[in-house]
């Protein structure tokens, strides 16, 4: 992915050169890319980086439908330095507090957040995090979380289907 293709780089020039099409009806789930954390720092950047573009959208989320408003995507290894399965006690205690504060900073402006996909290695690890976060009674009633699938792994099918078992929020 080059950024020739991409918006900006940061979300006021993102908003900016996306305007014109915002103007025609069109609506952006806004992604950073590059993230990957490798130490704690790291990830309290990245975590103060989505937090920040969550409040420069909320200005632009003014229709009742969270699906008309800009979102944000999240790459949960973004939010912490040791995003693996061997790791999972300390990611689950650490990484759901924080994923859950970003949802509710989104569901507050009533824009759409969604989980991006890691690589098939972690999984698990998202499915569990995302099964924690979508828990919270506050975030009942929001129809904004999503979770991006991998459509071209063999699991594409098996995810989508257990994840519909989950309960709704």
């Amino acid at each position: 992915y080059s950024l020739a293709n991409s918006l900006g780089r940061t979300i006021t020039e993102a908003l900016k050169n996306g305007k014109a099409q915002r103007d025609q009806g069109y609506t952006y789930s806004f992604d950073m890319l590059g993230e990957a954390a490798r130490t704690a720092a790291d990830a309290t950047r990245y975590f103060q980086s989505y937090g920040n573009a969550i409040s420069s959208l909320s200005e632009r989320c003014s229709s009742d439908d969270c699906h008309l408003n800009p979102g944000i995507s999240v790459k949960l290894s973004a939010l912490h330095p040791r995003y693996e399965y061997s790791q999972r006690d300390r990611v689950m205690a650490e990484l759901v507090p924080a994923v859950s504060a970003l949802a509710l900073q989104a569901r507050a402006a009533n824009m759409g957040f969604t989980i991006d996909a890691e690589e098939a290695g972690r999984l698990e690890l998202s499915l569990d995090v995302i099964e924690v976060v979508l828990q919270s009674p506050a975030l009942a009633g929001w129809d904004g979380f999503g979770a991006a699938v991998q459509a071209y792994s063999k699991q594409a099918v098996d995810v989508i289907i257990g994840c519909m078992r989950w309960p709704a929020v």
